[in-house]
Formats: C-alpha cells, sequence, structure tokens
C-alpha cells in the first residue's frame, strides 16, 4: 500500500487538536496526507512461518492512517506488521523521538525503526496502546526503543542510529488474537 511520507511536512493538526504547546520546531518521518511524496507500506506477518494473519496500511481521505487486519493463532501465528523503506536514510539525530494522535481498539501496537532496509536486519521497537474513546497523543522517546529480532530482545545490540533511520514499521504483536484497528495521524519527529 503506498502512504504519503515527507521528512520537511508540517504537522498543523497536532498543533490544532492538542492543548500542548510544542515549541520545538519538528518534521513528519511519516505522513497519510495526500500533498506529500509516497511511502510503500508492505504487509509482514506471522505468514513468514506458516501463520494466516493479515494486515495492511490505507491512508484515508482525511490525512489518517487505518493499520487494520487479523491477528490469527493458526499454525503459529500470532503478529501482524506492515514495513516501509524510506525514500533516503534519515538523519533524525537532533530530535528525541516520534509523536503521533492516535486511537485504537484496546490493542498494543509496535512502531519499529531499522538502521537498514533490509527487513532481516535488527528492528527497534516501542509498544503504546491508545485510548479507544479519544485522540490520545503518543511520545515514544529513541531512547526507549528495544532492540529486537524475531520478536525476541537483542541485549547485545548497539543502540538506534538516530542519524540513519532507513525503514518503519508498525506491530500488533504478543498473540492479541482478532481483528484490530488502529488510526493516526502523521508520525512526528520531535
Amino acid at each position: 500500500m503506498i502512504c504519503p511520507d515527507s521528512p520537511d511536512y508540517g504537522w498543523e493538526t497536532m498543533e490544532k487538536t492538542s492543548a500542548h504547546d510544542n515549541e520545538n520546531a519538528s518534521a513528519a518521518l511519516v505522513s497519510f496526507g495526500s500533498d506529500a511524496s509516497q511511502l510503500t507500506w508492505e504487509p509482514l506477518g506471522d505468514r513468514v512461518m506458516g501463520g494466516q494473519s493479515d494486515s495492511t496500511l490505507v491512508c484515508l481521505e482525511d490525512g489518517i492512517g487505518h493499520f487494520h487486519g487479523t491477528v490469527r493463532l493458526d499454525n503459529g501465528g500470532g503478529f501482524a506488521s506492515v514495513k516501509a523503506d524510506l525514500p533516503e536514510p534519515l538523519d533524525a539525530s537532533r530530535y528525541t523521538g516520534i509523536e503521533l494522535l492516535a486511537i485504537g481498539d484496546g490493542k498494543t501496537y509496535k512502531i519499529g525503526l531499522r538502521n537498514s532496509t533490509d527487513r532481516r536486519s535488527i528492528v527497534y521497537q516501542h509498544a503504546f496502546t491508545p485510548d479507544t474513546e479519544d485522540w490520545s497523543r503518543i511520545r515514544l522517546p529513541f531512547s526507549n526503543f528495544i532492540p529486537t529480532w524475531r520478536g525476541k530482545t537483542v541485549t547485545d545490540a548497539e543502540p538506534l542510529k538516530t542519524g540513519l533511520l532507513a525503514s518503519v514499521s508498525l506491530f500488533v504483536s504478543g498473540r492479541q488474537a482478532g481483528e484490530f484497528e488502529l488510526r493516526m495521524q502523521d508520525w512526528v519527529l520531535y
């Protein structure tokens, strides 16, 4: 699935819907608006190990990213995800982390960052559980992203290189069976 992305896109929606005053300049890491360049979101999931889960990320007309699908536990399954490579590596070293507005379904999700476009490389993940009734402001500091490989924490991995972000991912994991639905506004660097 193709969704827009632009590192120079401002986040006016966040400012309008939030009482929090963001004093630092921000840039979008992922934009779901129609006026930006394109990211291609590829579904990845437990099918690589025989599972039956499915997922997709689509951009809705109002600039909302909609991640949805079904997690099935059949055949050793239990997770679904999507991944997009950035058009070129992004230097986010002057930022503290990622901020987004999201509304969910009670499930816990994870954003993943890689320093490589190789999907077999270590993915640094940060979990979040957005509110189900109102849009939640989610702040994910880079310092709290955990290095993982195939769902397991890698204890001897180097820290995330924020000066070299190459791809982004979104996960629903932990064997949270059933249909899932997450709506998001742009992922902004803060």
